[in-house]
């Protein structure tokens, strides 16, 4: 027989995890191809989804689009496109690609070509919620130019390294139970949104709000970013990148620094931790192999700036994601 205490603390846990974030997933039926669709629901009405689907033939799919809703995709593997039924609009992301858009109460239809593999991530945040926030964290007129810009246009910026890594993280809630693993997620959703707004309202920088730098300058800028974070590990300096973008080092270094809120030298680190955070996290080679993929000739280096920035060991970060054995 239980005791009083044994009684109390089983009851205890059960409410625990039936009071934690619940995700409920759906295989893919084996005669239609291979894959899984997973929902967690959090604070707020905010859902989380991940898609993973292979077809074995194409798959036409329609179904409505509630207006209470704005959302954010990723797509991380093949291409997606979808249109909107009595209209002539159309959306399209590719791989490594994301978008944000307000729901428009209208259906939407989209096809999943045979043997295509899909790998994508949505955020569906409430409208009252999502505009709330911005009113938050923005002052007055720039809240409600964001608001005017993210509610009533669709915009595209890439998936970063940083991105796929906090997207990573959300998936380690489990560890958390009770209103902890909602908090936990909280934080990462507001961890995305700042990361993710801030590469959407950069692409706002050609429209000349900042009169200090011309528009050739700030494509030039906007260009070395490019470059950055197309070869991330062996990222130029500034002055090849100057070359390259034909701007000098000057106007390159503080144009960068304006824009960005980062030295160019200090953004390089940034995002290479963040790659290398991702790497830890798949967990598929050792620290020292991926010390070299972002960039670090010495692992010892690599270590010391990986824990100042996230304040473990490479290894102890790994080790804290379940199911990671390999160090």
């Amino acid at each position: 027989m239980m005791t009083h205490g044994s009684q109390y603390l089983s009851k205890l846990y059960n409410d625990l995890i039936a009071n934690s974030p619940q995700t409920i997933s759906m295989d893919i039926p084996s005669d239609m191809g291979r894959g899984r669709i997973a929902q967690t629901k959090i604070k707020h009405g905010v859902i989380l989804s991940d898609w993973q689907m292979c077809y074995q033939a194409d798959m036409n799919v329609q179904g409505p689009v509630s207006k209470e809703y704005i959302q954010i995709i990723f797509c991380l593997n093949d291409g997606i496109s979808w249109g909107t039924m009595g209209e002539q609009r159309a959306v399209a992301i590719r791989k490594n690609e994301s978008c944000i858009y307000a729901g428009h109460g209208g259906t939407e239809y989209i096809c999943y070509k045979k043997d295509s593999c899909f790998s994508f991530k949505s955020i569906k945040i409430p409208l009252p919620y999502f505009s709330q926030l911005l009113t938050d964290y923005f002052d007055g007129q720039e809240a409600v130019v964001y608001k005017k810009k993210l509610l009533t246009e669709i915009s595209k910026v890439p998936v970063t390294p940083v991105m796929e890594r906090i997207l990573a993280e959300t998936g380690r809630f489990a560890q958390y139970r009770g209103g902890l693993g909602y908090l936990y997620l909280d934080g990462k959703l507001l961890e995305l949104l700042s990361v993710y707004l801030g590469e959407v309202f950069e692409s706002d920088f050609l429209t000349g709000k900042n009169i200090s730098v011309s528009r050739t300058e700030k494509t030039a800028i906007m260009e070395a970013k490019r470059v950055i974070d197309s070869q991330l590990a062996f990222a130029p300096s500034c002055e090849e990148l100057s070359r390259l973008v034909h701007l000098s080092v000057t106007k390159l270094t503080r144009g960068f620094s304006a824009s960005y809120g980062i030295p160019v030298h200090q953004y390089i680190i940034e995002q290479r931790l963040a790659q290398a955070a991702q790497l830890l996290l798949e967990g598929n080679r050792n620290v020292s192999e991926i010390a070299a993929t972002v960039g670090y000739g010495k692992p010892s280096n690599f270590a010391a700036a990986f824990k100042k920035k996230y304040g473990v060991s490479p290894k102890h970060y790994r080790g804290s994601c379940p199911g990671d054995t390999k160090k």
